[in-house]
């Protein structure tokens, strides 16, 4: 790591005043042409716990690594503390690293064996009393026992376990995946306790017990930390102050997000008030230099002007490129969206089961729960996606849905911006222009290739086809991903303002506290129901109190209907069961028998041979019947395919729910003509 220049602070823990740690001034950074940053200039004490927000793209990753050491800055000074040992947290990290987890995990203990080593080197020589000795064998003491050097194994097992990654210590790290990799330098990071942490988006590919977790560890251990998040939640509970990225460099706030949110609105309002009225003042004035700037009054005119060019400009608040969106529901006759039975739900195997679920026509549901606890495999379940193992899913008959997938794993290739939208809808390439325009796709960004898009770009091209579909059910899995503070902020006025239904998936527990009116926890394969939002459910937590389970039980055998909801259409056929085949062996015997004294034989033959006529042709009708239902049957499940790849969900539920009908009223005729069978023989 290169060098960075060292101070020794004058402040000192026995004065009680904070020691100083970090100390940026005037830091400027250009790439190019282009000026990223310019007098940027703050201080971190130590046990400051400080977050750095700002739009995508405005250099927080870049000062982080100035500060780091990694990057030079162009121009201005960085300096630490003498000895201050800096951990760096980057979002790319360990993809070409050897070894498995565990032995990765463990090479922090290399920090824990130098000052065990120096403790050792500098034990025969206390006896000489010498103060500057016993000060130096005090020191790392305390930093050996800081870092965990007298428990490791435990704090070793502690964060592994916490991270979620103690099912993986055997595991090379060269088959993690990106989020693991991410995760595992996290706990490595955290196990070699630096004095500086510098986080980069450390909530990435973290689930909520993750999340939780490592707000806790942070806490607890009073890390001295300067974080990049766009985790709003995280910053509330970790940070102290929030440093802002603004016209191209720094304003400090008191507290964390909701704080410095709170606080840059009444600043940006009283800004703008002042800029206003300054404006009008000048307005004003120059009017009056025009007017009389060559008449009697020429010479106050002459006093005007220069006093006016003295005069600061108040800048109006910064304008940031917002969305121009909404979303417009459709129409939806009645009170529910989706309700179902209780639902077993997986691929081949149950991966969830949950008790009767509805989504009404304002729902507001969000699903959480850990990583591969099987959100994404329910909602695909519940538009249709994917067929449930057990129970029944029934959709309102005019319900439209609109489902954004975690991966967007249709966008990508040689495909425009522009041709993606026009495929999605039904719009020419003005309207699809000016429809794109609203999500910032201007001008030639029409014609990008999806797949050189960012992850906040594809976010935004995948919200404007979601717009064009005038759905009255949106399922969002993921949707705040690769978004920024401001683009989350502005996707939660947009949804808070449908008039729909609302299912989604995420990890952003203020997205979820803004939106949700029902959660549905997932916990160890059950899905449970809380009413409210995340903070409620938190408060329900603490308090001890559990989450009731659900009535799982689908209470039916394959083939049962129930209540109106319908499985997967199978088609019966006319055919001999053993029970058909049993009645019909009873029948014959009882035909068998003597008749009765005083009836004529021959009469009750040509009775026998007239009645099975009858039922000859009755059973032909019977035929026939069934011949028609079954190529309405087949011309029915020609038409759910063809819906079903054009992506409507909803609509292909709608016409399997017809399929299942007329398959139930086939079924009657097959036992209809059963029995017909049956008395003909």
């Amino acid at each position: 790591m290169p060098a960075l220049s060292a101070f020794a602070s004058a402040e000192t823990r026995e004065t009680g005043t904070p020691v100083s740690v970090l100390s940026v001034q005037a830091v400027a950074k250009r790439f190019g042409e282009r000026l990223i940053f310019s007098d940027v200039s703050f201080r971190l004490a130590h046990g400051d716990r400080v977050g750095l927000v700002g739009p995508n793209g405005v250099g927080k990753t870049t000062l982080l690594r100035i500060v780091a050491g990694f990057e030079p800055a162009d121009a201005g000074n960085v300096a630490l503390a003498r000895g201050t040992r800096i951990g760096f947290l980057e979002q790319e990290l360990l993809a070409d690293a050897p070894g498995d987890v565990e032995q990765h995990a463990r090479g922090a203990a290399a920090h824990l064996r130098e000052l065990e080593a120096e403790m050792r080197a500098l034990e025969p020589r206390l006896g000489a009393g010498d103060a500057e000795l016993l000060e130096r064998y005090a020191d790392v003491q305390h930093r050996f026992e800081h870092a965990g050097g007298y428990d490791f194994e435990a704090t070793l097992g502690r964060v592994l376990g916490g991270l979620g990654l103690d099912g993986l210590l055997s595991h090379e790290l060269r088959t993690l995946s990106g989020g693991e990799r991410t995760r595992l330098g996290l706990a490595r990071l955290l196990l070699d306790d630096p004095d500086l942490l510098l986080l980069d988006e450390p909530t990435n590919h973290l689930d909520v017990a993750a999340l939780e977790w490592l707000e806790r560890f942070l806490i607890e251990q009073d890390a001295t930390l300067l974080v990049t998040s766009h985790d709003r939640w995280f910053l509330d509970r970790v940070t102290s102050r929030t440093l802002s990225f603004e016209r191209g460099s720094i304003v400090e706030y008191r507290g964390g997000y909701s704080s410095y949110a709170r606080q840059r609105a009444d600043r940006d309002a009283a800004t703008a008030k002042a800029a206003a009225k300054q404006t009008e003042e000048i307005a004003r004035t120059e009017e009056f230099i025009r007017r009389y700037g060559a008449g009697q009054r020429s010479k106050e005119a002459r006093g005007r002007a220069k006093k006016l060019a003295r005069i600061e400009r108040i800048e109006a608040p910064e304008q940031v490129a917002r969305h121009g969106w909404r979303l417009e529901a459709a129409h939806l006759a009645g009170d529910t969206v989706v309700e179902t039975t209780p639902l077993t739900i997986g691929y081949g195997a149950p991966l969830v089961r949950t008790g009767s679920l509805r989504i009404g026509r304002d729902g507001r549901v969000a699903v959480v729960g850990p990583n591969g606890a099987g959100k994404t495999t329910l909602v695909r379940t519940l538009v249709g996606d994917l067929a449930p193992l057990d129970g029944y899913i029934q959709s309102a008959p005019t319900a439209r849905v609109a489902f954004l997938a975690q991966a967007q794993s249709e966008l990508t290739g040689n495909e425009t911006v522009l041709d993606a939208m026009r495929n999605a809808s039904l719009m020419n390439e003005q309207e699809a222009r000016d429809h794109l325009a609203r999500f910032l796709f201007r001008g030639d960004d029409v014609f990008k290739s999806v797949g050189v898009l960012s992850g906040g770009e594809r976010s935004r091209l995948a919200l404007a086809r979601l717009a064009a579909r005038h759905a009255n059910l949106l399922v969002l899995d993921e949707p705040t991903n690769h978004l920024d503070l401001l683009a989350r902020e502005q996707l939660e006025v947009v949804l808070a303002e449908f008039d729909g239904a609302l299912l989604f998936v995420s990890h952003d527990r203020y997205f979820i506290d803004k939106l949700a009116t029902e959660i549905w926890p997932i916990e160890a394969g059950v899905l449970k129901k809380f009413e409210g939002n995340w903070t409620g459910l938190q408060r329900l937590r603490a308090s001890g109190a559990e989450l009731p389970l659900p009535m799982v039980e689908t209470g039916g055998a394959a083939g049962d209907t129930a209540q109106g909801f319908s499985r997967e259409p199978r088609v019966l056929r006319p055919g001999r069961t053993a029970a058909n085949t049993t009645k019909r062996a009873g029948q014959g015997a009882a035909s068998e028998r003597s008749p009765k004294p005083g009836q004529d034989p021959r009469r009750r033959a040509s009775r026998r041979t007239a009645s099975a006529a009858r039922r000859v042709e009755g059973a032909r009708a019977l035929e026939a019947r069934i011949q028609a239902m079954e190529l309405q049957l087949r011309q029915l499940e020609a038409k759910v395919q063809e819906i079903a790849q054009r992506g409507n969900y909803m609509e292909t539920r709608r016409v399997s729910e017809e399929y299942a009908s007329l398959e139930k009223s086939l079924r009657d005729l097959y036992d209809e003509w059963s029995k017909e069978s049956e008395k003909s023989e």
